[in-house]
């Protein structure tokens, strides 16, 4: 945790002295880059890059760094490579220290000041080792502000490709964040999740509720901080199944 904390350190020192980019509200920074700018964050809707495993009898399992990569191809097109756990600093539950990676897309379809809305691709790599899971989504990501609020929604339909018959088959996700800016630097935020596998949805859905705070330290940089509940309200709901995660958005 500590190396990983070390990392996240190290890119907000170098990155809050990089040159200006934007200077939008983040509730209002559209979610594709403009051409030929880079960005390292977590997943756009809500940059969560750094997870730590907050559960009853398990506290600090796992801890895992999940950065995603994004370019600006075009104004309309960014291009990234994505991670749902990336590097993971413990051996319980990972089994390797890096065991996943993806490729993901964002094309705008319309944006302006009061709303964002994007065709969303990825192809996930799940695991590189035996078994090799590959899967495909594709969804949308969409941002509505009204005054001070921002609805974001990130729905998306997971289809496996490899090991179908071992369970990598389709699964719907269906996200939305409710973010509240009083101030310029400041952005808390509230967010639930309805997902689960399409066949037997009625018995395998989940509901994670989860809760943050994002802030502005610079023009280039924004840090943050959030509690998870894997499935407060699902079936088999519970207050157990915590994470404890970062924020972080370094964009230049």
């Amino acid at each position: 945790m500590k190396r990983a904390l070390t990392c996240l350190l190290a890119l907000t020192a170098a990155f809050s002295g990089a040159r200006s980019v934007r200077a939008e509200e983040f509730t209002r920074r559209s979610y594709t880059l403009p051409h030929g700018s880079f960005e390292i964050t977590g997943e756009p809707a809500r940059p969560k890059i750094l997870g730590i495993g907050f559960s009853n009898n398990n506290a600090g399992k796992p801890v895992y760094l999940a950065p995603h990569f994004y370019w600006g191809a075009t104004n309309s097109v960014t291009l990234g490579i994505t991670h749902d756990t990336g590097i993971c600093f413990t051996r319980d539950p990972c089994d390797r220290v890096y065991n996943d990676a993806g490729f993901g897309m964002l094309i705008a379809i319309a944006k302006a000041h009061d709303h964002d809305v994007n065709f969303h691709f990825g192809v996930p790599v799940g695991s590189f080792y035996d078994p090799f899971i590959l899967g495909v989504k594709v969804g949308v990501l969409a941002r509505i502000n009204a005054g001070i609020l921002a609805f974001v929604f990130d729905p998306f339909l997971y289809s496996g490709i490899t090991e179908r018959d071992r369970g990598n088959q389709e699964t719907i996700v269906l996200p939305f964040w409710l973010y509240f800016q009083p101030v310029r630097f400041v952005a808390p935020f509230v967010g639930v999740s309805v997902q689960g596998p399409i066949r037997h949805f009625d018995d395998n859905y989940a509901i994670p509720v989860e809760g943050g705070v994002v802030f502005e330290v610079s023009d280039n940089v924004d840090l943050g901080a959030m509690l998870r509940f894997y499935n407060l309200l699902g079936k088999h709901g519970t207050v157990d199944g915590r994470e404890l995660g970062m924020l972080a958005r370094f964009r230049f």
